[in-house]
Order: structure tokens, then C-alpha cells, then sequence
């Protein structure tokens, strides 16, 4: 499986943290769970994992009902190497804010440390049940099933990403990826092209379009005169 891109938890993290920060500040209200919170994202960022998982640690004493916070407590545990631990506040993220689909992504990848593939695929597809919209979720899954060499299976779990989230377009250029691995060029090109409608500003995709279906290509060849 493709290794867990923790940035990308830290992201979700500090959304969370900002959406929540906002709110209260337009209450009139001030949070210290969400003071702590960002106190532990700096350290975390900062590479001191055992000082960024205390705070984390007592943001959820201070406010145990927000999701984030195990979400970010589950990453210090990973980044340590608690693997157990890791997956239990993962868990905790996932029944509190279902829609953090990286806490599934992560403790999949704990899953697969421990040697444990076949738990850390279920984990996967929890998260799709979770959020049958979000294309992100899905892919996960196909990604999974390409570092099990399952073709099949991915190409299967990347048709379900463009149709769970269409207007995604990430979600058209992984399962065009997938179908050019299998050999289906046409469909490719149609995944390509829906990708490149949807966000414009794609280098690769633009130029994997021209590679596959060069201009001019698909004009038919001048007649000769007989005449």
C-alpha cells in the first residue's frame, strides 16, 4: 500500500482546528481545547511527536466529543510507532467525524504495518460507507488494491471513485491511470478528457491526452486525385 501521507492528516487537522477557531471567535467565545489543539499541530509539524500527542492528549480531556483531536493524537502514535494505540484514536475520529477520510487511510496503514492486510482493506471500504460522495475514499481503496497487484479490483474501486464524486477531477485522471494499466486506451482518453473539463490547469493530464490522442490524429488521410 502507498505510505500514509501524514501532511495530509496534519491538513485535515489543522482545518478542523481553524473551522472551530472561527466559530467561537464569532460567538465571543474562546476554547482552550482549541488552543492546546494548535499548540500540538505546531509541535507535531515541528517533529516532536511526544510533546505534540500530550497536548493532544489534554485537548481531549478538555473537549473528548471532537473528532479531530484523536484524529491528530492518532498521527503522534504513528509517527512513535503505536500501532495499536494509533488505530484505537483513529477509531475514535471515524465514530465522532466520519468525514475525516484519512483517519481510515492512516489506520489502514497501521493495519499494514502490524501484517495485516485483509483488516486494513476492511478499514478501507468502512470508509467509502462512510462517505459514498467523497471520491477520495474510494480511491484509497484502489490504490490498496494496486499495491496487492489486484488490477481487477482497482480498476473496479476507481470506476466507483468517478461515480461517487463526478464533478471530482481526480477522481477521472486515477481511474483513467488504472484503465491505461489495463489496456482500455479509449476509455482512458474519455477519463482523461473529463479530468482536463473539470480542472484545466493539469500539465500531465494535458499532455498524456496529446500523447495518446495527437492532434490531427483522428482526422482521416487525404484522398488522391484521379483526376
Amino acid at each position: 500500500m502507498t505510505s500514509i501521507t501524514i501532511r495530509h492528516g496534519l491538513r485535515v487537522g489543522l482545518a478542523a482546528a481553524a473551522l472551530a477557531a472561527v466559530a467561537l471567535v464569532a460567538s465571543g467565545c474562546e476554547d482552550p481545547a482549541i488552543r492546546v489543539n494548535q499548540q500540538g499541530l505546531a509541535l507535531y509539524a515541528a517533529g516532536d511527536y511526544t510533546k505534540a500527542r500530550a497536548a493532544f492528549e489534554e485537548a481531549i480531556s478538555r473537549n473528548p466529543d471532537v473528532g479531530a483531536y484523536y484524529f491528530n493524537h492518532g498521527m503522534c502514535e504513528q509517527a512513535l510507532g503505536h500501532w495499536d494505540s494509533a488505530v484505537f484514536n483513529y477509531g475514535m475520529a471515524e465514530r465522532l467525524s466520519p468525514g475525516i477520510v484519512a483517519a481510515f487511510e492512516n489506520e489502514a496503514q497501521c493495519y499494514v504495518e502490524k501484517g495485516d492486510p485483509e483488516k486494513a482493506q476492511q478499514v478501507l471500504v468502512a470508509g467509502t460507507e462512510a462517505n459514498p460522495y467523497t471520491g477520495e475514499a474510494f480511491i484509497n481503496v484502489g490504490r490498496f488494491c494496486l499495491s496487492r497487484d489486484d488490477l481487477a479490483g482497482a480498476r473496479l474501486w476507481m470506476a466507483k471513485a468517478a461515480a461517487a464524486d463526478p464533478d471530482n477531477a481526480r477522481t477521472h485522471r486515477e481511474y483513467a491511470l488504472v484503465l491505461l494499466r489495463s489496456g482500455q486506451r479509449d476509455k482512458a482518453v474519455q477519463e482523461l478528457q473529463k479530468s482536463l473539463d473539470l480542472a484545466p490547469a493539469q500539465p500531465d493530464v494535458s499532455a498524456k491526452l496529446s500523447e495518446l490522442s495527437p492532434s490531427g490524429s483522428q482526422l482521416p488521410p487525404p484522398k488522391p486525385q484521379t483526376k
